[in-house]
């Protein structure tokens, strides 16, 4: 079979299908699998066909309820699977480097991937489809099984690590995400999980403003606290089981840091 079936032809009978020949000068390479036609001059348009393709194939592993929850595009510069966040189910966005829309753990891509919120496939039927704005990098990570989310880094220049920032699952963060905020002029915003392993099933929906105790809680840890006083914040990891930049979503959090410092989320066993 082709890999530049349409999306609904990929999952089709194979006398359904009718295969579409690449061109150099197809945009083929930014969707997900599989190609969808583009309208012209629409790059809005564009990016949902290709959101929408990707939330498919991550949805859609079998025709059965095997699935691997909802999932969202990274891309337009040089992403790969590993943005996605350790041992994320990843398809490339580029058909020629996979066939008929196989998973890939670690595809070899530079360019747009779709990351899936689980590692593995869950025996629950999928979730909605999640259009641009409607999940929040906290449903993303609870729909994985990854307990609570958060996205960190401030806009303009954001700065995010996730070996620094981050001792959960943590993958890049885009405007699919509700919760985004502001773009980057430089750097990136993170989706920060509190779990680093997925558990089998997803956890509870995550209040807008849990404390760090809860946070930590989500992830099977015993407590939690913040360290780090404003203005210069200064917070510190102290050899907790994890620890985590903190922001203002969480309701502990306090009074901002103004000289360049940051506060920690700290959990222990």
């Amino acid at each position: 079979r082709s890999p530049w079936l349409l999306d609904r032809c990929c999952l089709a009978p194979a006398s359904r299908q009718r295969a579409r020949p690449p061109s150099s000068s197809s945009p083929s390479a930014r969707s997900s699998c599989c190609a969808t036609p583009r309208p012209p001059n629409s790059a809005q348009s564009t990016r949902r066909e290709v959101l929408g393709s990707c939330d498919n194939k991550c949805q859609a592993v079998a025709l059965s309820t095997e699935n691997w929850d909802n999932g969202y595009v990274i891309g337009t510069h040089d992403a790969s699977c590993d943005d996605c966040g350790t041992g994320r189910r990843c398809f490339t966005a580029d058909p020629t480097k996979q066939s008929d829309g196989e998973p890939m753990a670690d595809a070899p891509v530079n360019g747009d991937v779709c990351c899936c919120a689980r590692t593995s496939v869950s025996g629950v039927p999928p979730p909605p489809p999640a259009p641009d704005g409607s999940l929040r990098c906290a449903d993303f990570c609870a729909e994985g099984g990854y307990g609570y989310g958060m996205v960190i880094g401030t806009a303009p220049a954001c700065q995010a690590d996730c070996v620094a920032d981050c001792d959960g699952a943590c993958s890049v963060s885009t405007d699919f995400f509700s919760d985004h905020g502001n773009s980057c002029l430089s750097g990136a915003k993170r989706c920060c999980c509190a779990r680093a392993g997925p558990v089998a099933k997803p956890t509870p929906r995550m209040p807008d403003h849990p404390s760090c105790n809860d946070w930590c809680l989500s992830a099977g840890y015993a407590r939690g606290d913040i360290d780090g006083t404003s203005p210069a914040c200064n917070g510190e990891c102290e050899g907790a089981a994890a620890c985590f930049l903190a922001t203002d979503m969480l309701s502990d959090y306090g009074k901002s840091c103004f000289l360049g410092g940051s506060k920690r989320c700290r959990c222990w066993s």
